[in-house]
């Protein structure tokens, strides 16, 4: 149980959680589920960006005292700061994994499931693919295309990962 007061214990507890969904989510039983899960990650997304924004705070409060593993304030303070920039970054990029799955929660939202059967399901591919938007700006493309085409040309004006 979340103690909601220690964030090691806490922080232990929802690295368990996540490797127990992973494990979980590995097939699903009723597709009617996917929905509740999708929005589950969704609260959790936007928990750990606060989660990071925070560690980084105490990377840098005023009443930590750094130094390095040498005793080093100078170099203690600046490894500090090092790590706070590195997390409020990556709390940079969970707000866009969140924008992500809040926008895969809306589709999957909107779906109605029912028994599927093999041979309705390639005419319903062909019928969808044309729906696909290839500006998505969540896509992202091979690193290996080529210089000039779309897709470096995209990668190079969206936020680089």
């Amino acid at each position: 149980m979340p103690t909601f007061q220690d964030p090691v214990v806490d922080g232990e507890e929802a690295c368990q959680a996540l490797r127990a969904l992973a494990h979980a989510t590995r097939s699903f039983d009723q597709p009617t589920e996917t929905y509740v899960v999708v929005g589950d990650v969704l609260g959790g997304l936007r928990s750990l960006g606060q989660v990071l924004d925070q560690l980084a705070s105490a990377h840098t409060s005023e009443n930590a005292i750094p130094r390095a593993e040498g005793g080093d304030h100078g170099a203690g303070i600046e490894e500090a700061y090092a790590a706070a920039t590195a997390l409020r970054r990556a709390a940079a990029l969970v707000a866009r994994a969140e924008l992500a799955v809040d926008r895969a929660s809306r589709h999957s939202g909107r779906i109605v499931w029912g028994p599927a059967t093999s041979n309705a399901l390639l005419p319903l591919t062909e019928r969808i693919a044309p729906r696909i938007n290839a500006d998505d700006s969540f896509l992202r493309t091979s690193p290996f295309c080529s210089p000039g085409s779309r897709s470096s040309r995209r990668r190079r004006n969206g936020m680089s990962l």
